[in-house]
């Protein structure tokens, strides 16, 4: 389960929507021996050698051009989880969580969802609520996204994020990448960082498939308030990596993934790309938001975020970078944290993993949490209005007395 704290192993379409989509096709599966070993915790390799240096978090300004709040817009926000079972003869199902705006009144009575990491150890949420989707909200259609989370990690392990998304009008469903989650790095059933790559693109694709699909039983309830042509993959380390792929297609031994040209955005968190040629970085066109800390040694930015930035042909292209934020800024860590040791029951052992990993993003050296997920949630919301909803992107002087962020928009 600590692994679910982790991040990975090892930028965008028009902003008009897509007036058609590809027939759904089943993705290939590959698998592969698990690991010889597994690691309790999931930590990933840096992917350069220099890591950077720490710096200290500086006080934002008191009085800025722009307010950047934690991004929660007017819907409250349901949760349900499903799965999307693989129909191909493989043995890779997709456990998946939704996130969804509610109608009027759907949360009265309505209890608090709970993201389960084992029996009687949970993270409650503050804001969202286990309501169905007979509530969605009737203004619809709305936007898709898909969250991809790093490796050995879970589908919500940034609920924060997947959550203010859907307050502002996104539906957003975020699946298990089967093979490379928490519950596989425990159970040692993980597979080969080759295969999982190849994986990863293909279940985004799936997830899409059956989002658009009407005949799906699976997805059914939620089709019809999803519009088919405005489609965006956001991620969080190895998830980046996943984001990427889908707009620049990738190939390794096991495979070539095509680009899927319905996706029409990406945004990018803490990214892993040296999986990515430079050829397939250069192919990316669509829109892209690449956000990162100056402070992260898993997947420090230079190359993790230098090479897409420098290289993609993303229009527009946008970047930010945190100020002392770390890998595990981009996750719900900090909150675990907080949260766990308050329940009677909950498992030590998970209680004291997560600590022992506070030096990744929570510890006082670190840009605040609550800072990191104003500046997250609220450029994360901005660039998608832009690209679905012809609403206008921060500009780089309402955040130029930001000292805690350094924004760059090409």
């Amino acid at each position: 389960m600590a692994a679910s704290c982790a991040g990975s192993d090892g930028d965008t379409a028009a902003t008009t929507p897509a007036t058609e989509a590809p027939a759904a096709t089943e993705a290939p599966v590959v698998t592969a021996a698990p690991a010889d070993t597994a690691a309790p915790v999931a930590t990933d390799a840096p992917t350069d050698t220099a890591a950077p240096a720490a710096t200290d978090p500086p006080e934002p300004d008191q009085d800025p051009d722009l307010d950047l709040d934690l991004a929660y817009g007017d819907y409250e926000v349901g949760v349900q989880t499903i799965t999307i079972t693989d129909t191909s003869g493989g043995d890779r199902d997709l456990t998946v969580d939704v996130w969804f705006p509610l109608i009027d009144g759907a949360s009265d009575g309505a209890a608090a969802h709970q993201y389960t990491l084992f029996p009687d150890t949970y993270y409650e949420s503050p804001f969202a609520f286990a309501v169905g989707p007979e509530s969605i909200a009737s203004d619809g259609p709305f936007p898709l996204v898909i969250y991809s989370h790093g490796s050995g990690g879970l589908r919500y392990i940034h609920s924060n994020y997947t959550e203010a998304l859907a307050s502002n009008g996104y539906i957003v469903a975020a699946p298990d990448h089967t093979g490379n989650t928490a519950v596989d790095r425990l159970l040692e059933t993980e597979v080969d960082g080759a295969v999982t790559a190849f994986n990863r693109p293909n279940d985004v694709q799936r997830v899409i498939n059956a989002f658009l699909d009407p005949e799906s039983t699976e997805t059914v309830d939620f089709v019809a308030s999803v519009n088919p042509g405005q489609i965006a993959v956001t991620g969080h380390s190895f998830g980046g990596f996943t984001a990427y792929a889908m707009a620049s297609g990738f190939s390794n031994e096991f495979g070539e993934f095509i680009a899927d040209e319905r996706v029409s955005a990406i945004i990018t968190l803490a990214p892993a790309t040296t999986p990515l040629s430079d050829d397939e970085l250069l192919s990316i066109r669509i829109p892209a938001l690449v956000m990162a800390g100056t402070d992260d040694v898993t997947t420090p930015i230079d190359p993790n975020v230098t090479r897409p930035w420098n290289q993609s042909a993303s229009s527009p292209s946008y970047r930010v970078d945190l100020t002392a934020a770390e890998h595990e800024t981009f996750t719900d860590l900090c909150a675990y944290q907080a949260f766990l040791p308050t329940l009677s029951n909950a498992l030590p052992i998970v209680i004291d993993t997560i600590n022992e990993r506070d030096e990744a993003g929570c510890g006082p050296e670190n840009m605040p949490i609550e800072r990191a997920q104003a500046i997250t949630n609220t450029f994360a919301v901005a660039f998608l209005d832009e690209v679905f909803k012809g609403g206008e992107m921060i500009q780089i002087d309402e955040v130029d007395e930001q000292t805690d962020l350094v924004f760059q928009a090409e």
